[in-house]
């Protein structure tokens, strides 16, 4: 009897050491995607990615901003369609965790993280208080994009922070305390000359400064740049194309 109760203790320390298998999707296609604005759109029990390019990929899998991923030069080129189930109901975090193994599985991803002191740009509450509306009733975000322009309903800062480090191209670091859900418009149109217009299709030269002063006198936030510790994720190896579906 006590041959026995030993080896039960024994297959139960065993199964207890075994390491857990990382979360991962029920089913999974990826297809190269047609030139457009990636957008992403988690559910209850899956993810759909539409032209997101492997920077995006990585950004929303790893919940950072794109400008802390250190990789190939080539991590914006190509966009790419991804619709994957999971085998029940998911949070948006698990959903997070399930990409992060896709992107292992498909694209052979390898990574570490190290933090770096590097410029950023510091969003903090202006001296005469923000301007955020507090949104009504919890629910899904919803944007809307126009030339220079973007309106929230039902959105956090973390989702501002990282629509503008897109556009930018900078890490932003939210200093604000602000917590919850809001609704806002942040429109640029006005502080644009045709000059600046004239000079590309992409944001201005000024769009840093441009950005800073409309987001200070329309939603009350202070962006200042300075250098901070920020953590990076260091891509070691990620192949360009996945494997077969």
């Amino acid at each position: 009897m006590r041959t026995v109760t030993t080896l039960l203790c024994l297959s139960a320390i065993s199964a207890l050491a075994q390491p857990a298998a990382p979360a991962a999707f029920e089913v999974a296609s990826i297809k190269v995607g047609q030139p457009g604005r990636p957008s992403i759109e988690p559910g209850p029990s899956g993810l759909t990615m539409r032209s997101a390019p492997l920077s995006t990929c990585l950004g929303w899998a790893f919940d950072i901003q794109e400008p802390q991923i250190v990789g190939p030069n080539w991590l914006n080129e190509v966009g790419f369609d991804i619709f994957a189930k999971s085998a029940g109901p998911a949070t948006e975090a698990e959903l997070r965790k399930m990409l992060q193994t896709l992107l292992a599985d498909r694209f052979k991803l390898a990574f570490h993280r190290e933090t770096r002191e590097i410029p950023a740009l510091i969003l903090v509450v202006s001296g005469k208080g923000h301007k955020l509306i507090p949104a009504d009733k919890p629910g899904d975000p919803s944007f809307r994009t126009g030339k220079m322009s973007l309106t929230a309903v039902g959105a956090t800062l973390s989702e501002l922070t990282q629509l503008l480090s897109h556009e930018l191209r900078e890490p932003i670091v939210d200093q604000t305390g602000l917590k919850g859900l809001f609704n806002y418009t942040l429109d640029i149109n006005a502080y644009v000359t045709d000059e600046m217009r004239k000079s590309g299709n992409g944001p201005p030269l000024e769009a840093n400064s441009i950005i800073a002063q409309a987001m200070q006198e329309q939603l009350g936030l202070k962006v200042e740049m300075k250098k901070t510790p920020i953590s990076m994720l260091i891509v070691e190896h990620l192949e360009k194309l996945p494997t077969e579906n």
